[in-house]
C-alpha cells in the first residue's frame, strides 16, 4: 500500500526535518548513555549539545534531501520521459 505524499508541500519538509530530528536525537542519547555506561567515570550528558547536534543533522539531511528532489524536479520537466513500468505491450 501506497500512501500518496506531496513533495512539493512544506508541511512534507516540515515532518521530513522532525522524522530525522527525533531519529537522530534518541540514537545520539542512546550512544552518550552507552559511552557513558562504559566508561569508568560518570559522564553528565549535556542535553542541549545533543539538541544542538541532532537539529544541525537532520537540518543537513533535509536540506540536501530538498535540493536533490529540487534538482531531480528539474530535469524530469527537462526532458519528461514516458517512464512507465511495462514497456512490452504498448501501442
Amino acid at each position: 500500500m501506497k500512501i500518496a505524499l506531496n513533495r512539493s508541500s512544506w508541511r512534507f519538509w516540515l515532518l521530513y526535518f522532525f522524522l530525522h530530528f527525533s531519529l537522530l536525537l534518541i540514537v545520539l542519547l542512546f550512544f552518550k548513555w552507552l559511552w557513558s555506561t562504559m566508561n569508568s567515570k560518570p559522564v553528565a550528558i549535556d542535553l542541549g549539545e545533543v539538541f544542538f547536534e541532532s537539529v544541525c543533522y537532520s537540518a543537513l539531511l533535509s536540506i540536501g534531501k530538498f535540493i536533490s528532489y529540487r534538482i531531480g524536479k528539474k530535469r524530469y520537466e527537462k526532458n519528461p520521459v514516458d517512464r512507465r513500468r511495462n514497456n512490452l505491450f504498448r501501442e
